[in-house]
């Protein structure tokens, strides 16, 4: 019988560089496009100055890493207007979901009660319409939003089904960000939960960070992106 080798978290991230690296072997013309425009995009946006001016000027150690980068890029490329971000934390990532467009409403929910004072800090200096929910059950909303980001180090405990929460508050045009979907096996269930939403298409997955997709031109298929 062959033996089964289990690769190690260093083993995984290695094997995920060498998948789909630069859209090598992608075949959707707009998973293509989204890993070569947008994940792996270089351009040093004057955004990223503009976060990082606020973040200087709270004067709290907040680092712009690369996957807050990214979060504005999909914001930017997808034009979104309504946003929703669950587990907010300090609001670094609000500042990166918000910068494209001054038109753009986002709704935070945080329940940590000292991440959110230092996120409110960001969101003084920051000329967004952001409105930050404090409790802990998650916001009752009428309207569809474009893009979701469910950061599971900051919001895990959840009442009720959440992938039919997500569902219920998506179109065919929204796009979910999952931060953290390889942290802890908790973590691993509930983004194996998310992707199995019915409705769901393409699923790109960043190791760390997943991205799932609603459109129906496009085939149901799960990518292991290099990032």
């Amino acid at each position: 019988m062959p033996r089964i080798y289990k690769l190690s978290k260093a083993g995984l991230k290695l094997l995920y560089k060498i998948r789909h690296h630069r859209g090598h072997g992608i075949h959707s013309p707009f998973v293509f496009n989204l890993v070569t425009k947008v994940i792996e995009e270089k351009t040093p946006y004057h955004a990223y100055e503009d976060i990082s001016f606020v973040l200087n000027k709270s004067q709290r150690h907040f680092k712009l890493d690369k996957y807050s980068r990214l979060y504005f890029r999909l914001a930017n490329y997808f034009e979104v207007r309504q946003v929703l971000e669950i587990g907010s934390g300090s609001g670094v990532d609000t500042l990166c979901l918000t910068a494209p467009s001054a038109s753009i409403n986002c709704i935070c929910v945080e329940p940590s009660e000292e991440k959110r004072a230092q996120a409110q800090k960001l969101y003084n200096n920051w000329d967004r319409n952001i409105k930050l929910y404090t409790d802990k059950d998650l916001p009752d909303l009428s309207e569809k939003v474009d893009c979701i980001l469910l950061n599971l180090s900051s919001y895990t405990s959840f009442s009720f089904d959440i992938s039919e929460y997500l569902l219920n508050i998506s179109h065919e045009k929204t796009f979910i960000i999952v931060k953290g979907i390889r942290t802890n096996k908790h973590h691993q269930t509930l983004w194996k939960s998310i992707i199995n939403i019915e409705s769901r298409t393409a699923v790109l997955d960043l190791f760390n960070v997943g991205i799932l997709f609603f459109d129906k031109q496009l085939y149901k298929w799960n990518y292991q992106i290099s990032f």
